[in-house]
């Protein structure tokens, strides 16, 4: 990279960018770890503050297929076929719990860290409540804590998980059936429901 000398290029490099973060529905940090050009690099040509080498857009181009002569013709709009689609969503999935629990494995040492980790379990609930198929089946919060554990190393309790999961219950996102109740008397938040996405809910939204 170096001092910027067309800034015509530099604003079709700019928007070209852009395009790509809209149509991938990447940021700047996932567009850097999935091709491989550092972020900095990325957000400098998009600010327009340093020019991008003909290698580093092509690193930015070849995970999507797309050809450098597409990427600098400005009359066509960037496109990725479905066998990159698929690629890039099974990427989106891991980086986005990967970045979501990177925290919520680390111990809280005060007061502002615990707050960034209950905004990061508030995160990740929302990310499978919206973005992946886990209440297709009803789930009890005992699944669930045994399944967060396993899939996504992280530890709720099951008060926390009630409390995060009231959010969603009778808002046409999820929907909450009791089951018997078991023997054992037990508080309001411990009553024993499946927990489930209503059929009207994509999981892609």
């Amino acid at each position: 990279m170096g001092k910027l000398t067309n800034h015509t290029l530099a604003d079709m490099v700019s928007k070209r960018i852009i395009e790509l973060i809209d149509i991938t529905g990447l940021t700047f940090e996932g567009l850097a770890e999935y091709s491989g050009v550092s972020e900095s690099t990325i957000r400098s040509a998009y600010k327009k503050t340093r020019s991008i080498s003909l290698e580093s857009l092509s690193k930015i181009c070849i995970p999507f297929s797309i050809k450098l002569s597409d990427f600098f013709n400005e009359t066509g709009l960037l496109s990725i076929d479905n066998t990159n689609q698929q690629a890039l969503e099974d990427f989106k999935e891991r980086f986005y719990v990967q970045k979501v629990t990177r925290h919520i494995k680390s111990p809280i040492l005060d007061k502002q860290h615990q707050r960034v980790n209950h905004r990061q379990e508030r995160d990740l609930i929302a990310y499978v409540v919206y973005n992946t198929a886990y209440f297709e089946s009803p789930k009890t919060i005992e699944d669930m804590i045994v399944d967060f554990e396993r899939d996504y190393q992280i530890s709720l309790t099951f008060e926390r998980l009630y409390a995060l999961l009231q959010k969603y219950v009778g808002r046409e996102v999820l929907e909450k059936k009791a089951i018997p109740r078991s023997v054992r008397r037990m508080p309001a938040s411990k009553r024993p429901f499946l927990y489930s996405k209503l059929a009207t809910i994509d999981a892609n939204n």
